[in-house]
């Protein structure tokens, strides 16, 4: 693979997608981190994927973008029926419009080059339902899931893939500010391994879905959850 691709990298600043952005420059990608958090330079921008004005100026000021892992998002713990109306529009908001709008600002320039990859971050709560999170979160990554089906079949021609990560519970801050300690262990006991996932383990999945070994890999949705059904 070219020292010379590019990868865009939003919620690169902690969790996951700073597990992914890691790992790839370690693999001899160029990097750019996107977050609300970052700081403005070479390698990283400042960026809320939920406002899409913010998102296209972003993505014009790049330029080249040869990979797009889509890890930015939001989780809550709430009982089932008293998310608040603008707190379940938040969280599709973030986690499946955002995705939506950072594919939409980058894949015509991937069609024009005829090479492009992107990756969305899904949940185990898109395959089955959250053991810890709000319905909300659940609908948010069952729309991720059906985000990557419809766009890998409307660009499969044109050099680009579209496939998704499905982790489950990982050992992230977002999940130890939602979950209570006792309930993490209770968690990881669950899990048929014993243990809950690490952020390296889901980025080794996603450096495999932009890489040259998986052309022939789109509209996938790969678990990396210890085998959790």
């Amino acid at each position: 693979m070219s020292a010379k691709r590019i990868a865009a990298v939003t919620g690169g600043t902690d969790g996951i997608g700073k597990a992914v952005a890691s790992l790839l420059r370690r693999r001899g990608w160029r990097v750019i981190v996107l977050a609300r958090g970052a700081r403005d330079g070479r390698d990283s921008r400042r960026l809320d994927v939920s406002v899409e004005g913010s998102v296209a100026r972003v993505f014009r000021g790049l330029g080249r973008v040869d990979a797009l892992v889509c890890c930015a998002g939001v989780a809550e713990a709430a009982p089932a029926l008293s998310v608040a109306a603008a707190d379940f529009e938040r969280t599709l908001r973030v986690n499946a419009v955002g995705s939506y709008l950072c594919a939409k600002a980058v894949i015509p320039g991937m069609r024009r080059r005829r090479f492009g990859r992107v990756v969305f971050l899904g949940s185990i709560a898109g395959r089955t339902y959250s053991l810890t999170a709000s319905p909300a979160y659940t609908a948010s990554k069952y729309a991720v899931v059906g985000l990557t089906r419809q766009l890998a079949a409307a660009v499969a021609r044109d050099g680009v893939t579209v496939n998704c990560v499905a982790p489950s519970q990982t050992e992230t801050a977002m999940l130890r500010a939602a979950v209570p300690a006792a309930r993490r262990k209770a968690l990881a006991a669950a899990h048929p391994m014993g243990r809950l996932a690490r952020p390296e383990e889901v980025a080794e999945a996603v450096a495999f879905l932009v890489g040259d070994g998986a052309s022939y890999v789109n509209g996938a949705v790969i678990d990396v959850n210890g085998g959790l059904a």
